[in-house]
């Protein structure tokens, strides 16, 4: 037996995913209940489920019998075949043993000042009483961050330059049309479509070069740009000596696997661009929808002041003090309940299974929905309401909440990126008093395969401590 089934067409469910997706999910949620099926173009139809039974069942299966790349293919014509988003079975345990020890608790101290220093930077630049877009302040400092802790790179003409590279290609691969265009077509064609940026498109007699025009061609520029930048770097530093140096990048050009072997100049473009794409965007956007929330709750933000004046007094927070911002930590918590950046998670069935009551057949991809899961009543009382309480002294569930996915794939990042929200949102707490900008509430809306606040949480600097 197989769930209920969305009739509409596949072209017009894919549409409503990528312009709609929260009203799609809520309405098809309300209609069929907690599993249902969906399907899209060129591809074979998909369970999406809220059911707590049929996540444990997701993400405790054996590695071989529920693959992720197949979900991820939408990405690989950015982060590449070899990225930890695409690898799987033992291919992808093998490149997520090379990659976990940047990722480690213990790292996260040495990153603390840096991370501290890129939030400075940009919010000394507020101006008192002039209305700015917070989520495009996140993005700078979060890049800044990933630029130099992943890439080892300093401030100078250098850095500037990439940085603006790099937005721009950030941006240009979180379109919507690159993102429709991905899963309306196979990778292979996908990456030939990419291919036209680097040639004009002439249609018959008009000579005109209309490459320039499309996001995905601009897209496929910038992209040879930044992958030319990216070799000739690490073929610097292993001319100067990769093991001086302790950013991300040069960590994993000296992993080795249990045979001693590297990983591939072309694996570590890969995981270099992914952990780029992953860790930009979705803290970012994270942090951004946590001061909208705190910001519409004035008690919220009371108690996080006081918090951070018993644990770091007037003092900028030292990096091993934020392990003790219990209620920070639960607000990005509730925040990520609430608004998870990403909405589902996937796996592909390699062969027949059975999840929760139905029989599913090999090939079918099960995803299960965070969005939904997250905000079911039964599970979590009052689930529209923002309340940090609820994470307080409380281990939640990892099949009901799982914002970071679940099982063997949870991000690899996801140490990092806490730890970087802490250290950004207590330092902004320090330094100004925020207002919002508008009275209108801030609408979910799709960057790619992220869900972003619409227009970016409009905010107004009313004093500096």
């Amino acid at each position: 037996m197989l769930p209920p089934r969305i009739p509409q067409p596949s072209l017009l469910q894919l549409h409503q995913w990528v312009y709609r997706p929260i009203q799609f999910m809520e309405e098809s949620a309300r209609r069929y209940g907690e599993s249902f099926m969906m399907q899209f173009p060129n591809a074979p139809p998909f369970l999406l489920t809220s059911n707590p039974e049929v996540i444990r069942q997701v993400f405790t299966g054996k590695p071989e019998d529920l693959y992720v790349g197949p979900v991820n293919r939408v990405m690989e014509s950015m982060v590449g075949k070899n990225s930890l988003l695409l690898l799987d079975d033992q291919e992808h345990i093998r490149e997520r043993r090379m990659m976990t020890p940047p990722f480690h608790g213990e790292r996260m101290l040495a990153y603390g000042l840096s991370m501290r220093e890129s939030a400075n930077r940009v919010i000394d630049r507020w101006t008192v009483g002039k209305p700015f877009t917070l989520h495009e302040q996140f993005q700078d400092i979060t890049l800044d961050i990933i630029l130099k802790t992943v890439f080892g790179l300093t401030q100078g003409e250098t850095f500037e330059h990439f940085r603006e590279l790099f937005i721009r290609m950030l941006n240009l691969g979180s379109h919507n049309a690159v993102l429709l265009m991905s899963a309306l077509l196979p990778p292979e064609r996908m990456l030939k479509l990419l291919s036209v940026g680097r040639e004009p498109i002439h249609l018959g007699p008009v000579k005109a070069d209309l490459s320039r025009f499309l996001p995905w061609a601009q897209l496929s520029r910038l992209m040879k740009e930044v992958d030319t930048y990216l070799y000739a770097e690490m073929d610097r530093r292993r001319a100067e000596g990769v093991e001086k140096r302790e950013d991300v990048l040069s960590m994993l050009m000296q992993a080795r696997d249990e045979d001693g072997q590297p990983m591939s100049d072309q694996a570590l473009r890969d995981e270099a661009i992914t952990l780029l794409a992953a860790g930009h965007e979705t803290t970012a956007t994270t942090l951004s929808w946590a001061l909208h929330r705190v910001l519409q709750h004035p008690d919220v933000e009371a108690r996080l002041r006081e918090e951070l004046r018993q644990v770091a007094g007037t003092e900028p927070l030292a990096p091993e003090q934020v392990s003790r911002l219990e209620y920070l930590d639960a607000t990005l918590k509730e925040t990520l309940r609430l608004l998870p950046v990403a909405p589902a998670v996937g796996r592909v069935l390699q062969r027949p299974m059975k999840m929760g009551e139905w029989e599913l057949p090999a090939g079918m991809a099960v995803m299960p929905c965070v969005y939904l899961t997250q905000r079911r009543p039964d599970l979590w009382p009052e689930p529209e309401r923002f309340n940090p309480e609820r994470f307080l002294g409380k281990r939640s569930s990892p099949y009901e909440y799982f914002p970071f996915g679940g099982g063997a794939r949870r991000c690899i990042g996801m140490a990092f990126a806490t730890y970087e929200m802490r250290i950004i949102f207590a330092e902004l707490l320090r330094r100004v008093k925020l207002r919002s900008a508008t009275r209108a509430e801030t609408r979910v809306g799709r960057r790619g395969v992220t869900l972003a606040p619409e227009g970016g949480v409009l905010v107004v600097v009313e004093s500096r401590s």
